[in-house]
């Protein structure tokens, strides 16, 4: 079994014609149980790095400003990829994540507008992240813009960096009755976007799952 110790180490007691002190019986007696501890402590130390390195998203900090019946979001994710995803990386496989919003308050407000002219209470906005072997460089990109980085924590610290999105175009709201605008903002990794023999072998895995709880964010009027 990996990470077991090999059968020689492993203490069996010994019919012995010589007296023995009761010093030596009980130092014996505790040489099993030290490896024994030796080996969960080692145990837990690699379950500790495994999770340490653990692939994660997190939401650091967001805002909503509202100006001229525009909505736009600014926001900060933190991602951290493991080795399978830096190995996937260097492969030539680029990650993309998805940053999404939907519009939730005010629900009367949006519900009209989505019949009466197909309003749409829900923005996306991609970030790719790839690795270019010729020139040893990680690239951001979003939309058409791209950016190049030396390292893999370089671009990490690039990826996720939400500006000024505007989810919603200048005139496509209006605050009624003194209506609050709200939504809820998401950044996961798109499984759709990896090719199609990889995500048939990520059916059930839960290590690619990378994904943010959604956060509620309010739209305050610019001043």
């Amino acid at each position: 079994m990996p990470g077991s110790f090999p059968c020689h180490h492993i203490y069996r007691p010994v019919a012995n014609c010589c007296p023995t002190t009761a010093t030596m019986a009980f130092s014996t007696h505790c040489l099993p149980r030290l490896k024994v501890t030796r080996w969960v402590m080692r145990l837990c130390v690699c379950f500790w790095l495994a999770q340490a390195a653990a692939s994660t998203i997190e939401l650091e900090n967001s805002s909503g400003l509202e100006r001229d019946g525009q909505l736009s979001v600014d926001a900060r994710f933190i991602v951290n990829l493991d080795a399978v995803h830096e190995s996937a990386l260097l492969s030539g496989i680029p990650l993309t994540f998805a940053v999404e919003f939907t519009l939730t308050e005010p629900r009367w407000y949006w519900a009209w507008r989505r019949v009466t002219d197909w309003f749409d209470s829900s923005a996306r906005l991609d970030f790719k992240l790839s690795y270019h072997s010729l020139t040893r460089t990680y690239r951001v990109g979003v939309g058409t813009l791209y950016q190049s980085y030396d390292t893999l924590n370089s671009a990490l610290r690039g990826l996720g960096v939400v500006r000024e999105w505007h989810i919603a175009e200048r005139g496509s709201v209006t605050r009624r009755f003194d209506s609050r605008f709200a939504g809820e903002l998401t950044m996961r990794l798109d499984q759709d976007s990896l090719p199609k023999p990889l995500q048939l072998s990520l059916i059930g895995d839960a290590d690619w799952r990378l994904e943010t709880e959604p956060t509620r964010i309010e739209f305050h009027e610019a001043r």
